[in-house]
């Protein structure tokens, strides 16, 4: 067997072998980028029922805060010898419409929050997604390369290829374009 078979050999083998490896790695990245978006998304909404079970806590709080201040200005009127009637009832009312609005705002900002993260984690799975799709085109723009590169392999080792003349370096090879200018 001469040297160039054998190198055309081994040529073809490290090919399929790099390309083996090479499809091996996209394949793991694609799934790399799936699991890594999963467990992006799951975090997102793990964050986000945490921030709406702050947001509950701090309500209730607010709502006992809110009874304790009521209680004090009721007691702080009746002292005063004051019914609840009037300013006084209007005062009350006042207070306990505006803590209503506070108590209010702690949830729309919370579910404001949880809705972002959770938007946050469908487009962290839809970004996995895609990054997995990509990955498996790249693999299979690999595995036509690699095909290619053996074919070409196994060209130059049949001997096949164009004859005698194609891709001499000693020969001019007349082109369509430039027939005259080599006198063909």
């Amino acid at each position: 067997m001469d040297p160039f078979t054998i190198f055309a050999i081994v040529s073809a083998i490290s090919t399929a072998v790099g390309g083996a490896t090479s499809i091996y790695g996209q394949r793991q990245a694609a799934k790399a980028a799936e699991d890594s978006a999963k467990w992006n998304a799951d975090q997102q909404r793990k964050q986000a029922a945490y921030e709406e079970g702050v947001a509950q806590r701090n309500m209730r709080k607010e709502r006992e805060n809110n009874k304790r201040e009521l209680a004090r200005r009721r007691a702080n009127s009746a002292r005063g010898g004051l019914m609840e009637t009037g300013a006084v009832a209007d005062n009350l009312i006042e207070a306990s419409e505006r803590h209503q609005v506070e108590i209010d705002e702690i949830w729309e900002k919370a579910s404001t929050q949880a809705q972002t993260r959770r938007a946050q984690a469908n487009m962290s799975i839809w970004e996995g997604k895609q990054s997995a799709s990509a990955a498996k085109t790249a693999m299979l723009g690999t595995a036509v390369g690699t095909l290619g590169s053996l074919a070409g392999t196994g060209m130059k080792l049949s001997g096949g290829g164009g004859g005698d003349t194609f891709g001499d370096a000693n020969k001019i090879t007349p082109t369509r374009n430039y027939t005259d200018v080599y006198g063909s």
